[in-house]
């Protein structure tokens, strides 16, 4: 009596992508919602006073930033709800991605120095939030890649 055992490597390859590729969607979850929370930090930053007569108020100070490298604190909440994750598939790899499409959050996360395209002088340190959300999760990252 004879057992036989036939490989298909395909079938392998494809079942360990789906199963990584699930995996690095919920170690990427990990990551956003550590991005969320520090971007969440602290109490809004501008100040109004309501006018004379009547209606809406005018915006008349705004708090100085903390030192880098604190993240950025919420105003509008437009950065904040531009966090996404995604999940690609490559041909020997599962890639994720945290991050934004709005144009400031780079310069948030890596400061800017230099001219803008609009003729203005920036010089902006940078206050990193994607970056640190996912060293402080390395180990939950793993550990869920490995399927703990």
């Amino acid at each position: 009596m004879a057992v036989d055992i036939k490989w298909h490597p395909a079938i392998v390859v494809n079942a360990t992508k789906a199963e990584m590729t699930k995996r690095m969607k919920g170690a990427m979850l990990i990551v956003q919602g550590e991005v969320l929370r520090k971007i969440n930090v602290g109490t809004e930053t501008r100040r109004t006073v309501p006018r004379k007569k009547g209606g809406v108020g005018v915006l008349v100070a705004v708090k100085p930033a903390a030192a880098p490298p604190t993240p950025p604190r919420v105003i509008t909440s437009a950065l904040k709800t531009s966090i996404t994750h995604d999940v690609v598939t490559e041909p020997n790899a599962v890639v994720g991605r945290v991050g934004s499409n709005l144009v400031y959050a780079r310069r948030l996360e890596l400061g800017f120095t230099g001219t803008d395209k609009l003729g203005r002088n920036v010089d902006a340190k940078e206050r990193p939030f994607l970056r640190p959300a996912l060293f402080e999760n390395l180990r939950r990252v793993v550990a869920r890649l490995g399927g703990k």
